[in-house]
């Protein structure tokens, strides 16, 4: 990297559903010292592995008022569980709160969010983006008039609106069409874990849709959610994937696309891709049963992990690829340890590169 190269951007993933409510606050806190840009709350109802869940906006809200600098961010919520007219509300009223920091994850939906609770979940692309629509028309502080396929809304309008002129929309895209429509309409792309040749590979739908609607590509942050592992052996940090592998490889077809063949001991019952497993259910268990399946290479591979210069090395080789925001989920073998290496080390070598 060049010394005139755009910065990198670091986020840390509150531990959601491993620690108590206090517990992510004060890690929120902790992550602006330490010198993150970012604080993210995964936004779920059920999580698998399981835990304690608190509602991600209301974590981000708390933490808005503790914190200063950092950006504040969904990772990812979805419009099956909200109305537009109501996270348009919630999010305007965080960024308030955090003078103008919020940033709003969507995604396509996963099932444990949804299913469980009879939450309808029908084209979920056409609707992420009916709702994306509707949010920014309502932060205009325009009345609305929609008679679209999901919602109706008559003279429609907040009594709040974003400090700024919008509130910045990342989309979780991790198909092909959901990457078309993050170039289309989203401020950022926030896939999962993949490896650089992938994300590269994937960017390309990005920035084709960015095209197709006629924007200009470098409008859309491109940033990436992911597992990172730092200790003073590589081998210390590898070993402390192997029981993230599903969630780092998140399902069979993404790992063959990266050259993988997993040895999975019924072809006949694929497994479900994370976004489709629901907690106690059979899905659990299978998805499980792929982790196993998955070599740890290819957790390596599609991860940030091994001492601090092999991870320094890592996240050159993503931002080549085009990674220009890291959000960031800690499974060091040592959280505190994986934590201090990005405070200390990887993130001020970053500040140095970038000129920043």
């Amino acid at each position: 990297m060049s010394s005139g190269a755009k910065p990198i951007r670091f986020g840390n993933v509150l531990p959601i559903p491993a620690a108590p409510v206090e517990k992510l606050l004060k890690i929120a806190v902790r992550s602006e010292e330490a010198g993150f840009d970012s604080v993210w709350a995964s936004d779920h109802l059920l999580m698998v592995p399981g835990g304690l869940v608190p509602n991600a906006l209301a974590i981000l809200s708390a933490s808005a008022a503790l914190t200063r600098r950092v950006f504040l961010g969904t990772a990812v919520s979805d419009v099956h569980r909200y109305h537009p007219a109501v996270l348009a509300q919630l999010a305007a009223t965080i960024d308030h709160i955090s003078g103008g920091r919020f940033i709003l994850g969507l995604g396509a939906g996963e099932a444990m969010n949804l299913d469980p609770f009879g939450i309808a979940h029908d084209r979920p692309v056409a609707r992420t983006a009916e709702a994306i629509r509707v949010m920014r028309s309502l932060w205009a502080g325009e009345p609305v008039e929609l008679e679209g396929p999901f919602w109706r809304l008559h003279k429609a309008f907040l009594q709040i609106r974003p400090l700024g002129r919008s509130i910045p929309v990342y989309l979780g895209a991790n198909s092909p069409r959901t990457r078309r429509l993050a170039g289309a309409l989203a401020d950022g792309w926030l896939p999962t874990s993949r490896t650089p040749e992938l994300y590269k590979k994937h960017l390309r739908d990005v920035l084709r849709g960015a095209e197709e609607a006629g924007r200009n590509p470098d409008e859309i942050e491109r940033a990436i959610f992911t597992y990172t592992a730092v200790a003073d052996e590589a081998e210390e940090a590898h070993k402390a994937l192997e029981r993230f592998k599903p969630l780092i490889v998140h399902s069979a077809a993404l790992l063959r696309e990266a050259g993988y063949e997993p040895e999975m001991p019924d072809e006949a019952r694929p497994p479900p891709p994370y976004h489709e497993v629901i907690p106690g259910e059979e899905s659990e268990e299978a998805f499980w049963t792929f982790g196993r399946s998955v070599p740890l290479e290819a957790a390596v591979d599609f991860s940030i992990s091994g001492t601090i210069d092999d991870c320094i090395r890592r996240i050159e080789e993503f931002a080549r690829a085009g990674v220009q925001h890291f959000v960031l989920v800690n499974v060091g073998p040592d959280a505190k340890r994986t934590f201090e290496a990005y405070a200390k080390h990887i993130i001020p070598y970053f500040r140095e590169v970038c000129g920043r």
